[in-house]
């Protein structure tokens, strides 16, 4: 079975060099976004000590809220001008933070910025499989997962070195460069994406012209029944959403674990991450490469179950080595189930119900996200114990490693499993 490497896969398909550049450019730009932004928030409003924890809400409430409706204008509308104004309306708003004096104009542009990649993220996601051959999408969606960890692992430290400079030039806006290349990084992605080339009518969605916007509310309808009727797309969507339901919880824990269970100073969680990353970007590689030969549900299942045995390794070790190693492996782990779990998805769906797919398992995630910060506070004080409460949110990660192996769904063959239920 052909494995594809990177680079063949940039030279054989020209629609996935645009694609994989204009993610590249624009998620390098939102990384250095993010160090901008907290730094914006704590200088000039330190007297708010919940505006950062707001503003990432303003950002990611529109995907629980509007993912959904999302989904389904991304099954109806061209995917490509979904793309091209999102990026659009997204450079426009991060052009202006520079210049916020008051609050709630950052919350104002961190939710613009959230409610365009709401509809961004569906409408790009549901394109890939128009963008290579579907014997190629486990290698690009990995691919796309190690781009971004290099990404993580590079990024803030050049946005620090990027605003540590500015500070010399400028006592207000020495964040501002930081924020610019962010939008110009969306308008290379827009142009990127307004040449890709693509055939909609190949990805299945459907035309305003046939179906009204009375029909929306049916449109979303329709794509959550899809999920029960296609039982390999649901089955995927409860492993997803158990793990959403732990890994921010989880964020949480780990953070305060640094000082508390490790005794070093916090910033050391940087350190801990970029080990993250290098596990990401080895278990990505070793996705591509090996990923078609092992079967699909035991490298997802094992990837949960190295989740699952990494923190439970966090919770017990106060060695600072232990855990640089154990976060390797966390890395590993997250990649043997992450890219598997997107490509299966995109290999298994009609492309008519991709977009709402997408969405609703971005709602899901994003839902969980939300919630699984508070759930790991209520563990840890109903507990009294950190390592306590990080072995108890350790089982949403165990929970997707058992159904993995176990549910009817995942344990036959992916490109049966895709046969069976195109077009359900």
């Amino acid at each position: 079975m052909k494995s594809y490497g990177f680079f063949e896969l940039l030279q054989r398909f020209e629609a996935y060099r645009r694609y994989w550049l204009a993610m590249a450019v624009s998620w390098a730009g939102d990384r250095l976004n993010a160090v901008a932004l907290a730094t914006l928030v704590l200088d000039r409003f330190p007297q708010q000590p919940m505006a950062i924890g707001l503003v990432l809400m303003a950002q990611h409430l529109p995907q629980a809220v509007l993912g959904l409706l999302a989904g389904a204008l991304a099954d109806r509308w061209p995917r490509r001008t979904v793309m091209v104004v999102s990026d659009l309306v997204r450079a426009v708003a991060v052009l202006l933070v520079p210049w916020a004096t008051e609050l709630w104009q950052v919350y104002l542009a961190a939710l613009v910025v959230g409610t365009a990649s709401t509809f961004f993220f569906p409408a790009w996601r549901s394109t890939l499989p128009a963008v290579v051959s579907r014997d190629a999408l486990l290698e690009a969606n990995a691919y796309h997962s190690a781009t971004r960890s290099f990404i993580d692992i590079l990024a803030p430290v050049g946005a620090t070195a990027l605003i540590a400079a500015g500070r010399a030039l400028h006592p207000v806006l020495y964040m501002a460069p930081a924020f610019w290349l962010d939008a110009l990084s969306y308008l290379v992605s827009a142009w990127q994406l307004a040449h890709l080339p693509l055939d909609e009518a190949a990805l299945g969605g459907l035309r305003p012209a046939t179906r009204g916007l009375a029909g929306v509310g049916r449109d979303v309808l329709a794509g959550l029944r899809y999920h029960r009727q296609n039982r390999t797309v649901w089955a995927l969507l409860l492993l997803m959403g158990s793990f959403a339901w732990g890994a921010n919880g989880a964020n949480a824990l780990l953070q305060k674990a640094v000082p508390m269970l490790l005794g070093v100073p916090p910033e050391r969680w940087g350190v801990l991450l970029a080990a993250m990353g290098v596990g990401m970007i080895a278990g990505n590689a070793v996705v591509a490469r090996r990923g078609k030969v092992w079967p699909r549900h035991v490298v997802i299942g094992v990837g949960y179950l190295g989740a699952w045995l990494a923190l439970v390794i966090l919770a017990g070790t106060r060695d600072f080595t232990v855990a640089l190693a154990t976060y390797v492996l966390m890395g590993v782990s997250n990649a043997a189930f992450l890219a598997p779990q997107v490509a299966w998805v995109q290999e298994a769906t009609d492309p008519a119900y991709l977009g709402r797919v997408e969405a609703t398992r971005n709602a899901v995630i994003y839902v969980g996200m939300t919630v699984s910060p508070l759930l790991a506070g209520w563990l840890e004080q109903a507990l009294g114990s950190l390592p306590g409460a990080m072995g108890a949110i350790s089982v949403l990660f165990l929970v997707p490693a058992v159904l993995s192996f176990t549910h009817p769904a995942l344990r036959r063959p992916a490109s049966a499993a895709a046969r069976a239920t195109t077009g359900a």
